[in-house]
C-alpha cells in the first residue's frame, strides 16, 4: 500500500480531492506533508519541495491549495475517528501517533497549568512526517559492530538526515541476528507503535517501551528485560546517568544524537562527562548527500576514523 491509499482518509473532503490527483511515484518519495493555516499545503522531499494544487503538485505557489482552519478541524478529527478527546493526551506531548507509522506534529495555544502543559486548542499547523522503513541501511554498521564485537554505539547526524531511520534498521539487524533489544520509543518514532501494535519492523527479539521517557525507560528495561542492547533516539546529558548503569550491567547501548560531525560531541560541553567516561566504542556520523542516512564517517572511542569501506 503507497503512501497515498495510507493517508487519504484522515484528508477532509475539500483537500481530499486534490491530495488524490497527485503522482503516485512523487508522493511515494515524500518525507513531510506541512499544512498551515491560511497557507499553501507543502509537501518536502530531499532538498526540494511542492505545493498542492486543485489538480496535484505544483511548483508554482499562486496555483497552491490554500489551507483553512475547517480543514485542520476536520483532519484532527478524522485522525480521531471523530473523537478528538481521545487524542487529549497526546496532543499533550505536540503529536499524535496514526497507524502506519505516521507521526503528526501539531501546533496551536498551548494551555498551561503550574508550568505543565494541559491541553493544546486553536490548532494552527499539522505536519505529517512519512515514516519509512529503509532496510539494509545499516548493513555496514552492522557489519562492523558484528565483526569486532562492539556494543556501544553513537549515531550522529543533523535534524533530518535519517539517523532514527538508520537507528532502526540497525535495531532490527541486531535483534535478528539473535541479540534481545530493548528499546525506550519516547516519541513512539522507532518502533511506531498505534494502539499497542507496532508499524515498523524492528526484529524478532526486540521489546518496546512506547512513550516512555528515556531515563525511566533504560532502568525499567534494565529490572526487567535483561537485553544484550538498549536502544534510544536523541540522547543528552540527562540520560548520562541511567547509560553508564546500562554498561555497567552489562548492556549494550545503540543512541543517537544531533550533531554536524563528530567533532560536535567532542566538544559539547553537555557531552563532556560521556567523553571523559568513554562510555561509546564507535561514532556514526550521518548526512543527507545523496540522500538522508548515508555515512559520511565512523570513528572509533578516540575519535579517530575507522576504515568502513569494505
Amino acid at each position: 500500500m503507497g503512501t497515498k491509499d495510507k493517508l487519504k482518509l484522515y484528508f477532509g473532503k475539500r483537500l481530499r480531492k486534490s491530495f488524490l490527483e497527485c503522482e503516485d511515484n512523487i508522493l511515494d518519495t515524500a518525507e513531510e506533508i506541512r499544512l498551515r493555516a491560511y497557507k499553501p499545503i507543502i509537501f518536502k522531499f530531499n532538498n526540494d519541495e511542492k505545493f498542492l494544487a486543485e489538480n496535484g503538485f505544483t511548483d508554482i505557489i499562486q496555483e497552491a491549495v490554500t489551507v483553512q482552519r475547517e480543514d485542520l478541524k476536520q483532519m484532527l478529527e478524522l485522525m480521531s475517528d471523530y473523537s478528538v478527546y481521545s487524542l487529549e493526551e497526546e496532543l499533550k506531548s505536540g503529536f499524535i501517533s496514526l497507524k502506519g507509522g505516521f507521526r503528526v506534529g501539531i501546533g496551536g495555544r498551548c494551555i498551561c497549568e503550574n508550568k505543565q502543559i494541559k491541553a493544546v486548542r486553536y490548532i494552527n499547523s499539522i505536519n505529517v512526517r512519512i515514516c519509512r522503513e529503509i532496510k539494509g541501511c545499516a548493513d555496514t554498521a552492522f557489519k562492523l559492530i558484528k565483526k569486532n564485537k562492539l556494543n556501544n554505539i553513537l549515531i550522529i547526524s543533523p535534524p533530518n538526515c535519517g539517523k532514527t531511520t538508520f537507528l532502526r534498521d540497525l535495531i532490527r539487524q541486531l535483534s535478528d541476528d539473535g541479540n534481545d533489544v530493548g528499546v525506550v520509543d519516547e516519541r513512539s518514532e522507532i518502533g511506531g507503535c498505534y494502539l499497542g501494535d507496532l508499524q515498523n519492523d524492528v526484529g524478532l527479539r526486540t521489546d518496546v517501551l512506547d512513550r516512555c521517557p528515556k531515563k525511566e525507560g533504560i532502568f525499567m528495561l534494565l529490572r526487567s528485560m535483561a537485553p544484550k542492547y538498549i536502544a534510544v533516539d536523541e540522547i543528552t546529558y540527562m540520560e548520562t546517568e541511567a547509560l553508564c548503569e546500562a554498561i555497567g550491567s552489562g548492556s549494550g547501548i545503540i543512541c543517537t544524537a544531533h550533531g554536524r560531525e563528530a567533532e560536535d560531541i567532542k566538544n559539547k560541553k553537555s557531552f563532556e562527562y560521556i567523553r571523559k567516561k568513554g562510555l561509546f566504542e564507535l561514532y556514526i556520523v550521518l548526512g543527507r548527500k545523496n540522500g538522508p542516512g548515508k555515512i559520511m564517517g565512523i570513528y572509533d572511542k578516540n575519535f579517530n576514523e575507522v576504515n568502513y569501506g569494505t
